[in-house]
């Protein structure tokens, strides 16, 4: 998918870590669903419904959502661990980090943790403001430099 810019595409990364959540919570919801669901003693049961198998269908539909739920959420990791990469790169002289430090650091707090920005700069020990700013010049040199290059590092954003 393409990007105007490093925020959109943080942005869209932000909103996949809190769908990645999401689909956590309610993966856990339906294996605790699952296991209420029980099984069936030995003795015989009188059906008042015309469905023969309805505890199959059931089934098999939890199985569908549960396999597309994981497929979704399997798209959200990718696109976090792209975010990742360009904060952190491959090795040490690579990622936004080689180039700004601490500033791809407060970008992973708020768009990958998903902290405010008030929550962010008390982690960091800097004022809300200093800390907006600073991942403002992240982002701008995430811009500048070009996503791909800076996922290269230093080297491969200077050349």
């Amino acid at each position: 998918m393409y990007y105007r810019d490093a925020r959109e595409f943080f942005e869209a990364a932000r909103e996949a870590s809190r769908d990645a959540e999401r689909i956590r919570r309610q993966l856990g919801a339906m294996a605790e669903r699952a296991e209420a669901l029980g099984g069936g003693g030995f003795e015989p049961r009188v059906r008042s419904t015309g469905e023969p198998d309805r505890m199959g269908s059931r089934v098999a539909a939890m199985v569908d959502r549960e396999a597309m739920l994981v497929e979704r959420q399997a798209d959200d990791y990718a696109l976090i661990d792209a975010a990742c990469r360009v904060l952190y790169g491959d090795g040490s002289d690579s990622g936004l980090w080689a180039l700004v430090g601490w500033r791809a650091d407060a970008l992973a707090l708020h768009y990958l943790d998903d902290m405010t920005w008030a929550e962010v700069a008390a982690k960091l020990c800097y004022s809300e403001s200093h800390v907006q700013h600073e991942a403002q010049v992240a982002l701008d040199v995430a811009d500048g430099w070009g996503m791909a290059r800076v996922v290269d590092g230093t080297g491969g954003a200077t050349t």
